[in-house]
């Protein structure tokens, strides 16, 4: 029985942490080219489907990324009007197999908290902002 994971899809400075779940994607051809769809889990522990393009598959395959392998995608900001190409950057497996991983949850709590100072249409000041943020490192961290 064939499941529906949400597609990983990343609008313009955004940028997501994600794992393998499986070692090889499912590979097919469409009207617009080959395609390479990989299983990944997020760091949010959502399973989602990723669409690598053709040269995003090339680095993964040459660094042999496979179940476990965690790397983290951005799409840079806009220039001159044009849709930037996704970018992929390893994680160092020293920072996957370390015991904490305070510094990804600190930011992770930090693009949280300006994420919900945006979405209520009320403003902060800088000292509300860190304190968002700390209270959601805090709670994360108790988990």
């Amino acid at each position: 029985m064939a499941t529906n994971r949400p597609k990983l899809e990343l609008n313009p400075g955004e940028e997501a942490t994600v794992s393998l779940i499986r070692d090889t994607p499912a590979v097919g051809r469409s009207d617009f080219g080959p395609y390479y769809c990989y299983s990944v889990l997020s760091a949010d522990g959502t399973e989602m489907s990723f669409f690598a393009t053709p040269e995003i598959h090339q680095v993964m395959q040459d660094k042999k990324l496979g179940k476990g392998s965690q790397f983290i995608l951005r799409r840079p900001l806009q220039t001159n009007g044009k849709k930037p190409k996704l970018e992929i950057a390893l994680v160092a497996k020293e920072e996957v197999s370390a015991k904490d991983d305070f510094k990804a949850l600190l930011l992770q709590s930090i693009r949280d908290a300006a994420e919900v100072v945006r979405d209520s249409g009320f403003q902060f000041s800088n000292d509300e902002m860190q304190r968002l943020a700390t209270t959601l490192f805090i709670q994360r961290t108790r988990a």
